[in-house]
């Protein structure tokens, strides 16, 4: 499972170097994020409890631009792909690609952000459990083919979720202390 984890991780970030090259942010401001998160713990509970109280600064009400202007690179010509989206929050960006025809699975930790996600595109879902993963639980959107997993995403791999196309990390690289990504390069 670290093995599989660590090869979606690797494509990820190569996806995620792309964007950042050709970002306005630069790579500087990226090593500062991340050298300033370095000895920053944040358990999944406290991860949580942001959700509940709303503090989700991060969440941002319209789709990424880089996805927008580089879809089609993305894509490469592809139609009908499986992305992921680890640590997806409640994330536009998966119903923008799910409108298109794509097909989207998720992985957050926070059942409100996933229910907020359903609630405020006006879709309707099911849940059901996961028997591979004690505890999770997996919604999927009745009108779109979107599956989000509420699961620690170190306990989520491809025999669960299957193979991606795609990769889009909108912000769960820099949300993950960089110590636990170490994890998942045993």
């Amino acid at each position: 499972m670290l093995q599989d984890q660590c090869s979606r991780w690797c494509a990820a970030e190569q996806v995620l170097a792309v964007f950042i090259k050709e970002s306005t942010c630069g790579l500087s401001n990226v090593s500062i994020m991340l050298a300033q998160q370095a000895d920053r713990v944040m358990a999944l509970g406290e991860w949580e409890e942001r959700w509940q109280e709303d503090r989700i600064g991060f969440h941002q009400p319209h789709v990424h631009k880089m996805l927008e202007s580089h879809i089609d690179k993305v894509l490469a010509g592809r139609t009908g792909v499986r992305f992921f989206f680890p640590l997806c929050g409640k994330a536009v960006d998966m119903k923008w690609l799910a409108d298109m025809g794509h097909s989207v699975v998720g992985v957050e930790i926070s059942e409100k952000a996933i229910k907020q996600f359903f609630e405020d595109n006006n879709m309707t879902y099911s849940e059901e459990p996961v028997p591979a993963l004690p505890g999770a639980k997996v919604f999927k959107g009745s009108e779109r083919n979107i599956s989000l997993y509420q699961s620690d995403l170190y306990n989520f791999s491809s025999a669960i979720g299957g193979q991606f196309g795609a990769i889009w990390d909108r912000g769960s690289l820099v949300a993950i202390n960089p110590r636990d990504r170490e994890k998942e390069k045993l």
